[in-house]
């Protein structure tokens, strides 16, 4: 999991998750809010996207953010 401010200088947590059909996606939840959003992933494995999402700066997180869709359970 990362810790991240968007351009407002709201905080978000993002994490790796499964989707469905075993896509994997990258899960974002702001904090001090009710806000979820998501977007798939490349990786092929859980560890691998888990890398992804550790190597990610801090300006590709926000541009991930932007793209992201409203998520639904």
């Amino acid at each position: 999991m990362r810790t991240f401010r968007d351009s407002d200088g709201r905080e978000w947590e993002a994490a790796t998750t499964f989707g469905s059909y075993g896509a994997l996606r990258l899960i974002f939840s702001r904090r001090n809010g009710d806000e979820l959003r998501c977007c798939d992933m490349q990786a092929g494995t859980l560890r691998d996207a888990e890398q992804e999402l550790a190597a990610f700066t801090d300006t590709a997180l926000r541009e991930h953010l932007q793209s992201a869709v409203p998520w639904q359970a």
